[in-house]
């Protein structure tokens, strides 16, 4: 049942981001995207959790930031130029607090997750345009560029799910 919570959790948060960001208020979507992280954090109160938020951070600050700097997506209210606008670091936050839940099943196929960040990479940002988050300068450009950046991103978080999952909890290190 969680798993169906961190779901809707994380839509929720998704959504707040990007909505909030259109309409000029990214700190709003932002908040709400920290809050639920916040609370995951707090109701599982494993180490690896943080690990895979840290980890999902740095990421996405370096796949966003190389979005921003190359020119091919430019974020509503980014901060300073050339890197990742803050609320896009909320969004690769909330998303780590999937990987080790409802989306555990995707995370333990590298190979799906892979096809999983060449498409559903590109599809998010489409929507974050959509709803007026972001523009995508030269989309038939900008996409496969993305599904370039996420495919080894969705491989290195699925390859951290795995390796951790077989470690007994005694033996994870510290976050």
């Amino acid at each position: 049942m969680f798993n169906v919570w961190n779901f809707v959790a994380y839509q929720l948060a998704w959504f707040a981001v990007l909505i909030s960001a259109g309409f000029g208020m990214a700190w709003a979507g932002a908040t709400v995207a920290i809050l639920v992280a916040t609370v995951h954090l707090a109701l599982r109160r494993d180490p690896l959790e943080l690990r895979l938020i840290a980890l999902a951070a740095g990421i996405g600050l370096l796949v966003d930031s190389t979005l921003a700097i190359t020119g091919q997506v430019r974020f509503v209210s980014a901060w300073p130029a050339g890197f990742a606008p803050y609320w896009m670091l909320s969004l690769w936050i909330v998303f780590a607090t999937t990987l080790n839940h409802s989306l555990r099943w995707l995370m333990n196929r590298p190979v799906a997750a892979a096809l999983a960040g060449a498409s559903g990479g590109p599809l998010a940002y489409l929507a974050g345009a959509k709803l007026g988050a972001l523009t995508i300068v030269t989309p038939a450009v900008t996409l496969p560029f993305i599904a370039l950046l996420w495919t080894p991103a969705m491989i290195t978080l699925s390859m951290i799910v795995l390796r951790a999952s077989r470690l007994p909890a005694a033996g994870r290190l510290p976050a």
